[in-house]
């Protein structure tokens, strides 16, 4: 279903006892969130939310690398997920409160966080560029500060040649990865 009813739809299954798989992201309100969560817990049901590069075969092997310490401290993720979208496409971004970054930043927040962990301070640099008189978020980045470092997710959602420009880089101190 489209995004704007995943958590109400979701719910409804929980609250039936059925176990769900969920598409991202979790909602656009967090409170909505919140009590699918609790009655997941509450009902002993199984959840499991689909980013599309958890089960990357490269993005696995990154992971057990880091696990493995074969990159020593991470210091930086850059996460950047470009694309040519339409017009329609981008005025329909309009629905989410940051737009690009709600809408396909998702998979690259969860990489960050995956990998980094919770950040001591995020700062939101959503803009719209305003082509073709489209008001929505169309241009999507966030930094995430962290003691030792910052990491960043992009998404542009008007960037020709942008889908062959998708890039993750994990610097660490003993090794740097770039997929």
């Amino acid at each position: 279903t489209e995004e704007c009813y995943l958590t109400e739809y979701a719910l409804k299954a929980a609250k039936a006892g059925k176990h769900i798989h969920m598409e991202k992201p979790g909602s656009a309100y967090l409170a909505d969130f919140e009590e699918l969560i609790n009655t997941v817990k509450e009902k002993g049901l199984v959840f499991h939310t689909g980013y599309m590069y958890r089960y990357n075969p490269f993005v696995m092997e990154l992971m057990d690398k880091i696990k493995n310490g074969e990159l020593g401290e991470i210091i930086s993720v850059e996460a950047q997920m470009n694309c040519i979208h339409s017009k329609e496409q981008r005025k329909w971004l309009s629905k989410y409160k940051g737009g690009s970054l709600f809408f396909l930043g998702c998979h690259l927040i969860d990489l960050i966080l995956r990998i980094k962990g919770t950040p001591e301070n995020i700062i939101p640099l959503s803009r719209s560029t305003g082509l073709d008189g489209n008001s929505s978020e169309d241009f999507g980045m966030a930094v995430f500060e962290y003691k030792n470092g910052v990491s960043f997710a992009k998404v542009n959602s008007n960037e020709i040649g942008g889908f062959a420009r998708r890039q993750l880089v994990v610097a660490g101190t003993k090794a740097t990865i770039e997929l």
